[in-house]
């Protein structure tokens, strides 16, 4: 039987941009600063996978980032260099600058300097061994702001680039030992961008849209090339100094490449063009080599990576972390999560007949669930690509239902001082929404019974002064539990009295992370149990079950080499059911504590190759199946056919098609949540590229010859 779909297409938020990252490559993880002042790290070891988000603050804005081994430091306008605890997601030192505003800082190679580049013109140097931040010195004051710094490989030279100079320091002394001017013609010439190379060789792109190699001990330059028709805001070198990827306001990313050049005794090397990529249409601000791939992120708030050869691309578009969404199922109410704002619908209806049978629209409309309309001369989702080519036939038996009741906005509730969310969720009877700031955690009761007259009253929380990062209610919503720095608050929900914390548990023993990445309260099983999962940002797995009314530890998984991607539990089987970041999908029997055989080798190809990570989980409420969600599909996996096949190893193999009998891959492009509300009734959050693209900035006009 069919399910039905609630398409829920009038989710927009705003598409942040993205200011600037940094890549540590000891840990092979990725923070990102966007124009909001927040600030996500990214785990890129496999597949791409937020761990932890740092919601901004109002007026604030993050314009540099660094990483010292796991220590994360940023800087901006606001005149301050910050290091984050990253396990509390707050400040953990501030240091004041010399200049005010600062555009830039760098981390020398071996992880004890951080230089950092200030509109006054002046060079703050600081130390950053032994887990602190100690002033070192001030660089001599230069005229203008420093717009970008760059230490050499031995971290004795630092460059810095500013409108006109560039400037080679000595990093001892603090006094400049080259002065290279790049102005040409009498303009200005804003030096965006530095990389330094092994052999000494300074590169800049500028604001004209130059590619500059220059010799940084004498300062000529040794070439030049007009690569972008406007500015050049990053260029980056790979780890073998053999090639590079520079791009801008000119959004196409070039590639270059070192090739040798004479023989004998005269014999040299020069950079030459290789490849270009028409990837973004909008400003590229940052670029990143992670081995075989780069990541290029900007002005649209994707995070972009690609590779060549062969040309592949994958976009993870620019939304809010999860949880973005929750439902109430009895009532049909959807909670949709914005940066400093929630907002409560009340989904649609749909008619039907005598016989309670849906009643088709008669309007012909040719579903496609992943209609989008693009730019033909960018370059396409490889993955996407590869999923419609498998699903051309999924859509011919969709049908568009008749409603007689549109969706509609209930209520709209803002945060106090505009503080961005952290997290939320909506109670399973609609009576309660909570949400959590960087400071403090509300609660709110919602009255529907009068939709002509929707009213919020204050709900009191008791014994819970600080923010938490996760949120998750019981079956009945008459317990909540939340994640706090460290700490699992178990607490009593009523209407009248409040929210009173009943139970803490200290998981100090449990994790080594005061993060929470998962946190998930089944329903109650056949048997009458109820369990709790929690997992942190190490990737450790913790069951409690609730035993009376107070929650007992259960089980600790095996830890796994990666952090799980998403997970829940089947309440009719009791077990947990965990997908990781590198694909690998197991299920674990909370009654015998132990992993069961499924999947085991009967995963599919196409599951065995998926670029994105899985978001989500969730059993199918009237199938033996399980449904993943990730940013661009939902695959629908049923475990009975692929328990019940028995053959013979050999002949599973020889019968291509066994395995991609259990599994249905359905394009949707984005998808940012996915509900059951009923049966055979679902949810899907989707926010269209258009409605991204209609919310950015325009983009610069360039004429490019279609190609395709």
């Amino acid at each position: 039987m069919a399910s039905k779909l609630h398409r829920v297409r009038y989710y927009n938020p705003k598409p942040e941009p993205i200011n600037c990252v940094s890549f540590s490559k000891t840990n092979k993880t990725l923070g990102i600063a966007r124009a909001d002042a927040s600030i996500e790290i990214w785990d890129l070891n496999y597949t791409p996978y937020l761990i932890k988000f740092i919601p901004g603050a109002e007026n604030t804005s993050v314009e540099a980032l660094g990483w010292v081994h796991n220590r994360l430091l940023s800087t901006g306008l606001g005149g301050a260099l910050l290091e984050w605890d990253l396990n509390t997601l707050s400040i953990k030192n501030t240091v004041i600058l010399t200049g005010y505003a600062a555009w830039c800082l760098d981390v020398n190679q071996s992880d004890t300097l951080v230089a950092v580049g200030t509109e006054q013109g002046y060079i703050n140097l600081y130390s950053v061994e032994n887990d602190e931040i100690v002033y070192k010195k001030l660089f001599d004051k230069q005229e203008g702001r420093i717009m970008c710094c760059k230490f050499d490989k031995t971290g004795n030279v630092l460059v810095t680039g500013s409108t006109d100079t560039i400037r080679v320091w000595n990093v001892e002394t603090g006094h400049a030992t080259c002065r290279i001017s790049v102005s040409r013609r009498g303009k200005e010439t804003i030096v965006w961008c530095l990389a330094v190379l092994s052999d000494n060789t300074i590169v800049s792109g500028d604001s004209h849209g130059r590619l500059t190699f220059w010799d940084g001990t004498i300062g000529d330059q040794i070439e030049s090339y007009t690569t972008h028709k406007s500015d050049i805001l990053s260029v980056v070198v790979s780890d073998d100094e053999k090639s590079l990827y520079c791009s801008g306001v000119d959004p196409v990313i070039m590639n270059f490449i070192k090739v040798s050049k004479g023989s004998g005794k005269i014999s040299g090397a020069q950079w030459v063009k290789n490849v270009q990529r028409n990837i973004h249409e909008h400003d590229v601000r940052a670029l990143v080599i992670n081995g075989d791939k780069l990541v290029s992120v900007g002005a649209d708030g994707y995070l972009t990576l690609s590779s060549y050869p062969p040309k592949w691309v994958m976009r993870i578009p620019p939304m809010i972390p999860a949880i973005r969404s929750s439902v109430c199922a009895e009532k049909k109410l959807l909670l949709l999560r914005y940066s400093n704002h929630l907002e409560i619908w009340k989904l649609g209806s749909y008619a039907t007949n005598e016989s309670g049978n849906v009643l088709i629209s008669n309007v012909n409309v040719k579903q496609n669930l992943d209609e989008e309309h693009e730019n033909n001369q960018l370059e396409q989702d490889t993955a996407v690509a590869d999923y419609k080519k498998v699903n051309m036939e999924s859509n011919e038996h969709s049908q568009r239902l008749k409603l007689t009741e549109k969706p509609v906005q209930l209520v709209s509730v803002n945060t106090k001082k505009n503080k961005q969310i952290l997290s939320c969720q909506l109670s399973p009877n609609g009576e309660f929404i909570v949400y959590s700031t960087d400071s403090d955690v509300r609660m709110l009761k919602l009255d529907t019974e009068d939709e002509s007259n929707i009213s919020l009253t204050k709900v009191l929380i008791s014994g819970l002064s600080t923010m938490c990062d996760r949120i998750a209610f019981t079956e009945d919503s008459q317990t909540m539990l939340v994640h706090s720095c460290g700490e699992i608050k178990v607490l009593h929900v009523d209407s009248e009295a409040g929210a009173t914390v009943v139970q803490t548990i200290s998981t100090d023993k449990y994790f080594r992370s005061k993060t929470a990445l998962h946190l998930h309260v089944s329903k109650k099983s056949p048997s009458k149990v109820t369990y709790l999962v929690v997992a942190d940002t190490e990737g450790t797995i913790v069951v409690w079950v609730l035993n009376g009314k107070k929650f007992e530890h259960h089980v600790t998984l095996p830890k796994y080499r990666c952090v799980p991607a998403a997970l829940t539990i089947d309440n009719e089987t009791q077990s947990l059911i965990v997908a990781y970041v590198d694909q690998k999908l197991v299920e674990y029997d909370l009654l015998s504590k132990k992993f069961t055989e499924w999947p085991g080798e009967a995963l599919p190809a196409q599951w065995r190759s998926r670029q994105n990570a899985i978001t989500s989980i969730s059993v199918h409420p009237k199938k033996d199946a399980l449904v993943f969600q990730d940013e661009t599909s939902l695959w629908v996996m049923h475990k009975s056919l692929q328990n019940s096949n028995h053959e013979p190893k050999a002949k599973r193999k020889s019968n291509k098609n066994s395995s991609s009998m259990n599994l249905k891959i359905i394009p949707i492009k984005y998808l940012a949540g996915f509900h059951w509300v009923g049966e055979d009734e679902a949810v899907t959050l989707e926010i269209l590229p258009e409605n991204i693209v209609s919310q950015l900035p325009p983009v610069l006009a360039i004429k490019r010859h279609n190609m395709g």
